[in-house]
């Protein structure tokens, strides 16, 4: 709420718990398995938070009055998003049950964030990698300290430097394009490689060349903001239809492998019985507190299925598009999913801010443990070790979410210089002005399918569209300088210490303001 970046939490985490090990444990390397379970089941908190302050406070920039009287029964407030974070985060935990096999083992995804996480465990056991994952941390506090300030240093550094300013070439609009110095962007463009590049080069020539030229000459009526979102939804569409015709092999597949594997087996003494495959009976588990919160909420049954079937192609391309690119576009899938059911559904605040909030949390959550889940196979931890803790975590962050919202509201005020919440307020804005344009989103959705005839993956094509062109950048560069260093091995050390280090230092930023 206070900054509208939400970095991935793993890396902090396992530093600190890097550092309390060293304190009190004199054999770490004994350890380090230790630490990843530690870190990969408490995670799953920072993605919980990052979800619900992008998108729940957007109910009050909505409707102050009831956002405040809710304020005011901290207990009602608290159990509410308690709920709510849970039965999303449950889903969440689901889908990353039945898609981790997918992912991790036959695609085989980057993953980059888990890959920089177990670099930063494995360090631990080699002291001269242990050595640059430490100087990436130093070197980063500095930079950060000279480009931020802090007490009586002064900024010495810029936030970015401009390479080109804004060109107008008959309809072509080409864009201010900057450097951003944020060492975070390099970090994660360095782990995940040349594959990030060249998708991420074509969307941004895509907006620049195809999309706003589109919009100037043909929709010039529309503005660039719902043009884009238009056009980004007809790419998700397309991509959903593919998904949507795959997916009654892929449930028939599933549902035939749970019969073939669930089992019933009565117990005598007890009378009960035991079944052996846990995600059925999560599924049920989930979909029943979904239908209790939801109608509770006066969401119709149409409106529940609908919810819950595009959270699922939502979290999906999420998922992939992350275990290449190490990013999760939260925001924009919400988005995707919230502004047709609008209009599909007459909607009230309450619902369109739940529904939002609902797909963020599960794709988040689903993401982050996946990402923590490769790590495990890394580090070679047994998933159903991992899976545990990862229970604890959704649990625990469930339950104090709430107080800890309540307690930053009530403290700070929403809207507030301490808590903006600036993309609360973009998508209250967002709410009250768009509808998508049909012959935009035909384009959008033929545009996804020409990537897909040449073998293009749309999802990433889409992450250079919907990014700011700086951060593009930022990435693009980071993934080229991985051509240029030798031992990977090292550079990946040095870059999970950057990573760290500056997610330290985001947090630093968002407390000290």
């Amino acid at each position: 709420m206070a900054t509208p970046i939400g970095p991935w939490i793993e890396p902090t985490i396992v530093l600190l718990t890097t550092i309390l090990f060293n304190l009190f444990q004199k054999n770490i390397i004994k350890h380090s398995q230790n630490i990843a379970i530690i870190s990969m089941g408490s995670s799953v908190g920072g993605i919980l938070a990052t979800a619900l302050g992008f998108s729940f406070p957007t109910l009050f920039f909505l409707n102050k009055e009831l956002f405040e009287s809710w304020m005011i029964d901290p207990i009602y407030f608290c159990c509410m998003i308690t709920i709510l974070s849970l039965s999303a985060s449950l889903f969440g935990f689901w889908l990353a049950n039945i898609l981790e096999n997918k992912f991790i083992y036959e695609q085989q995804l980057a993953f980059p964030i888990g890959q920089l996480v177990y670099k930063m465990i494995s360090s631990q056991n080699q002291k001269n990698n242990a050595k640059i994952l430490s100087l990436g941390c130093i070197t980063t506090l500095i930079f950060c300290i000279l480009q931020d300030g802090i007490y009586k240093i002064k900024s010495i550094i810029p936030k970015f430097i401009t390479i080109t300013h804004n060109l107008k070439l008959g309809v072509l609009q080409i864009p201010s394009i900057t450097f951003d110095l944020f060492p975070a962007y390099w970090a994660i463009g360095y782990i995940s490689g040349h594959i990030i590049a060249i998708p991420l080069i074509a969307g941004a020539i895509s907006k620049i060349f195809i999309i706003d030229p589109l919009n100037n000459i043909f929709f010039s009526n529309i503005n660039s903001t719902a043009f884009l979102l238009a056009f980004c939804g007809g790419i998700v569409l397309c991509g959903a239809i593919t998904g949507i015709i795959a997916l009654p092999k892929f449930l028939y597949q599933y549902f035939i492998k749970l019969i073939s594997l669930t089992k019933i087996k009565f117990k005598s003494q007890t009378l009960g019985f035991i079944a052996r495959d846990v995600d059925t009976l999560l599924l049920f588990f989930i979909l029943g507190i979904n239908f209790i919160f939801l109608t509770y909420f006066k969401f119709s049954l149409l409106s529940q299925i609908y919810l819950i079937f595009f959270t699922f192609i939502c979290t999906y391309q999420i998922i992939d598009i992350a275990g290449k690119i190490g990013l999760a576009q939260l925001g924009r899938f919400a988005t995707f999913v919230m502004v047709p059911a609008m209009f599909i559904f007459n909607l009230n605040f309450i619902q369109i801010t739940f529904i939002a909030t609902f797909v963020e949390i599960c794709a988040g959550v689903a993401t982050d443990l996946i990402f923590g889940r490769k790590v495990a196979q890394l580090s070679s931890i047994s998933p159903n070790i991992i899976k545990k803790y990862q229970l604890v975590g959704i649990f625990v962050s469930s339950i104090t979410a709430g107080i800890i919202f309540w307690f930053l509201i009530n403290h700070f005020s929403l809207g507030s210089t301490e808590l903006f919440a600036q993309r609360a307020q973009a998508r209250a804005l967002l709410i009250n002005a768009i509808s998508f344009n049909h012959y935009v989103l035909l384009l959008g959705f033929i545009f996804g399918y020409v990537l897909k005839k040449i073998k293009v993956n749309p999802m990433l094509v889409l992450g250079g569209i919907l990014m700011p062109l700086n951060i593009s950048v930022g990435l693009i560069v980071g993934s080229f300088s991985s051509k240029f260093i030798n031992d990977k091995e090292k550079g990946e050390c040095f870059w999970s210490g950057v990573f760290a280090s500056h997610s330290i230092w985001m947090i630093f930023q968002a407390i000290r303001f």
